[in-house]
């Protein structure tokens, strides 16, 4: 049963005061006509609680924006939202083309630094599938009950001739009066040979949800700079500060305790705003988890970074032997929740 911001509601209930709904809550499709987005195709999806998002299509079916009753919790980069027409990941281009958002993907064939493999193929910084169109998007709004369930699926596939062929799998849904949106995903190899493969999951919060009187509270764990700025700052991991002109960014890697049921929760909360949000995910398909801080002025934004892979490049992973590999036509599947709630 739905609840309507606070109030439980059974369909037949909601349908007599609603005989059209789909201003209340929905899924709704929309084509940008200009600037760098033109030709870029959006769905946006409303629970009626107040939860807000968008997931570009023709962007790995990445989560866009995200907003709670007004509220703009996602980050956005300088080049604002992005079609593929705004140019590849070559070489050098990935500041150029990222447009960041509530979540982008990296994968699969790298993430973190760029290489040149042996057969001399560029992989760029963290990978091709979040620059990858989806195939078969489809889109479902149906009553389950007294749930009113919304679904988006479709699917991304990175391949080469003589090469690699993987394909991602993704659904995204939500319900009426929901705070919350799962990803759903599966990762499949359909070659008959073994396939190392990576993936991230870039949450990434932005202002005004993000600032000085945020407060990141992770489970126990152990906290690894990663860079020289990195260590400079590690008293002060936790803590988010205003807009720092020139400031660099810092990257931790943090070895979290999961709870009983094998999930990771994190919580970013704002008391002043009265919000906060949560990303869930499970530790057994995604070990290991990075910690993005950026408080430079311009570029102000935290990321929440869970992930297969050590981050520093493919060939590393596969130096260590901790890549991870898929059986010839072996599927693997990955879940991650993003939730807001209020204080």
């Amino acid at each position: 049963m739905a609840k309507i911001f606070g109030r439980e509601i059974q369909k037949e209930e909601f349908l007599r005061y609603l005989g059209y709904y789909s201003h209340v809550v929905g899924i709704s499709r929309k084509k940008m006509v200009e600037g760098k987005t033109k030709g870029a195709e959006l769905l946006e999806f409303k629970t009626g609680s107040g939860l807000e998002f968008s997931i570009a299509l023709d962007k790995c079916m990445d989560i866009l924006t995200l907003s709670y009753k007004g509220m703009v919790l996602s980050q956005l980069t300088k080049n604002g939202p992005t079609s593929n027409k705004s140019g590849l990941p070559i070489k050098g281009y990935f500041p150029k083309a990222v447009n960041g958002g509530m979540m982008y993907t990296c994968g699969l064939l790298n993430v973190g630094t760029d290489y040149l493999d042996d057969d001399g193929v560029y992989h760029p910084f963290h990978g091709q599938i979040g620059f990858t169109p989806a195939e078969n998007a489809g889109i479902k709004a149906f009553w389950d009950g007294d749930d009113y369930v919304m679904e988006a699926t479709g699917l991304m596939r990175e391949s080469a001739i003589f090469g690699d062929n993987l394909t991602l799998y993704r659904k995204i849904k939500t319900q009426l009066g929901s705070n919350e949106l799962e990803i759903i995903d599966i990762i499949e190899n359909n070659s008959p040979k073994e396939a190392g493969f990576n993936i991230l999951y870039h949450i990434n919060y932005g202002f005004p949800f993000l600032n000085e009187f945020t407060e990141l509270k992770f489970p126990e764990n152990k906290v690894t700079p990663l860079t020289p700025e990195s260590e400079k700052c590690l008293a002060e991991c936790d803590r988010v500060s205003k807009p720092v002109d020139g400031a660099s960014d810092q990257v931790f890697l943090r070895e979290i305790m999961e709870q009983e049921d094998g999930s990771c929760v994190i919580k970013t909360e704002n008391q002043n705003l009265g919000i906060g949000s949560y990303l869930s995910y499970q530790k057994k398909s995604l070990p290991n988890f990075l910690h993005w801080k950026s408080m430079g002025s311009g570029d102000y934004a935290m990321g929440l970074l869970p992930t297969n892979s050590s981050c520093d490049g493919r060939p590393r992973d596969i130096e260590n032997g901790t890549i991870r590999t898929l059986e010839p036509f072996e599927k693997t599947e990955f879940r991650l929740k993003i939730g807001v709630y209020d204080l």
